[in-house]
């Protein structure tokens, strides 16, 4: 394809309609891209973490619930099932690739049909935006969201004060995309703090440094790695229409400084505003401008609050190491580092009407976490009024049943150096716990439906010194048939004795 027939492809995409919503399952399963679009630097080989006192809450705190809530819930109101926040304005998400062939015109319209109702909404930046109007969450109460987590097992919450959309949850004096000027001032961020301290929980809050509203007139709302694999496309607009003026040299240096300052003024706000935040959620970075204009410093943020536990979204040597999406691929990092894999119990990190995924798949997501040392954060999304779905509710209380008899399990550690398991595992003193994580016709996103009835299963143990002293199964608190042998324990757990969720045994050592 010549260079005239790839802009005619470009045009084409434009004046069909070319969705600027993106699949949310590529938004997840393509966190990579996703990440380089924001200026994430993955780093594996993190710095040391924190060692004030009141930052040591993290390395095992196990279970964490992650609420994304924005502008976006608006569309979901008016039946738009758009499934994330930010992403959608973007052109070319849902694809990461080369177009080489006038034929891939018709199939990429075509696999853009990824949506809910099966009608992609064609949002652009602006129609976003303006949307902010109509979010006036009425309904909204933290302290119904906070009390389910509680009684769930989750130790800590994570709110999205600002996305990449670019809209605070708060008053914000920086910026003019925030509840200043929308809600009659209302802040959305206070009552979410007061509700986790009401039921000692720790508190998370997200924060994107990329503000796309911010960066308006900067931006190529054509997706990143759309855009780099394909520099013949045009670069968007707001209006998702080919940008016709180009900035100067000049006017990028002065917008940058104006950037910097506004990401440090709110950030400042967040960690001045509500007392003690224990966590700071960083999602991507943007540059630092040239000389001594002003910029957000890791060393003020510990300043302002010396025991915060940090992301390493922003600075790349924040406290932990993230892993993010529906599977977990990852080495034995964990025992060394504190981590956390953050994924969603839905279809997308926003509020939406698509089934939960089976409590007993996330479950054993949570128990592969803990065998790794690594915390679990799990999203859901509120409403354009405020609410959690119901199924959100029903989840939390099927999980705190299930805690209130195997918590033990998810606050123990991983197994010590020399001690291995074919399930996941984890070690508390003297006691051992291995879960049998119920199965699934799919490898990821499972529901409900593709429960693989229970078979028996034996679960191994090997490394012991001596022979445990009671080996019993947490669901009904009754000894579980086993045999040891040569430091090799194997526990013989029958069908009839499983449930759909992650059976726990506890092995108790002498």
């Amino acid at each position: 394809m010549d260079f005239s027939q790839r802009l005619r492809l470009g045009a084409a995409l434009l004046c069909c309609g070319l969705s600027a919503a993106n699949s949310v399952h590529a938004q997840i399963t393509d966190a990579k891209a996703q990440h380089g679009a924001i200026g994430i630097v993955e780093d594996f080989n993190p710095a040391p973490h924190s060692s004030h006192p009141d930052a040591q809450w993290f390395g095992q705190a196990g279970f964490g619930l992650f609420l994304h809530w924005g502008v976006s819930s608006v569309f979901d109101a008016r039946g738009q099932r758009v499934g994330d926040l930010s992403w959608p304005m973007m052109v070319g998400a849902w694809k990461n690739k080369q177009f080489n062939d006038p034929k891939d015109q018709e199939r990429i319209i075509r696999e853009a049909d990824w949506n809910f109702d099966g009608k992609p909404p064609v949002i652009t930046p602006n129609a976003y935006w303006a949307a902010a109007r109509d979010f006036n969450p009425d309904r909204y109460d933290p302290d119904k969201w906070v009390a389910a987590a509680k009684a769930a097992g989750f130790t800590y919450v994570v709110l999205t004060t600002r996305h990449h959309e670019g809209f605070a949850l708060w008053p914000s004096a920086y910026g003019n995309f925030n509840t200043k000027n929308y809600m009659g001032g209302r802040d959305l961020v206070q009552p979410f703090v007061e509700a986790c301290r009401k039921y000692g929980l720790k508190v998370g809050l997200y924060y994107s440094p990329p503000d796309w509203y911010f960066d308006r007139e900067f931006t190529n709302f054509m997706y990143y790695g759309t855009a780099r694999l394909n520099p013949w496309l045009p670069e968007l607009d707001a209006d998702l229409k080919p940008r016709k003026t180009i900035k100067t040299k000049e006017e990028k240096a002065r917008h940058l400084v104006e950037y910097n300052a506004m990401v440090k003024g709110q950030v400042e706000e967040l960690l001045t505003r509500y007392g003690k935040i224990d966590m700071l959620w960083f999602d991507g970075a943007i540059p630092a401008p040239e000389g001594d204009a002003p910029r957000l410093t890791q060393a003020r943020v510990r300043e302002l609050q010396p025991g915060i536990v940090l992301s390493p979204r922003y600075f790349h040597d924040g406290d932990f190491v993230t892993f993010e999406g529906p599977t977990l691929k990852t080495s034995q990092i964990a025992r060394k580092h504190w981590a956390e894999w953050c994924t969603t119990w839905t279809k997308g990190w926003a509020y939406n009407d698509a089934p939960f995924y089976a409590n007993g798949y996330e479950l054993g997501n949570l128990a592969l976490a803990r065998s790794l040392n690594m915390n679990f954060l799990i999203g859901v999304g509120p409403d354009a009024r405020g609410e959690l779905h119901p199924e959100a509710y029903r989840s939390m209380a099927e999980v705190a049943g299930w805690m209130k008899l195997n918590r033990p399990a998810v606050q123990a550690a991983a197994l010590p150096e020399g001690e291995k398991a074919n399930v996941p595992a984890t070690a508390a003193g003297k006691q051992r716990f291995l879960f049998a994580v119920p199965e699934f016709k799919k490898e990821d996103r499972a529901l409900d439906s593709d429960l693989v009835p229970a078979v028996d299963k034996d679960l191994v143990l090997n490394g012991l010194a001596a022979a445990p002293l009671t080996v019993v199964l947490l669901g009904d608190g009754k000894p579980v048939k086993s045999a040891f042998k040569d430091g090799k324990l194997t526990v013989h757990l029958p069908a009839t004795r499983r449930s759909k969720l992650p059976d726990v045994v506890a092995v108790q050592l002498p």
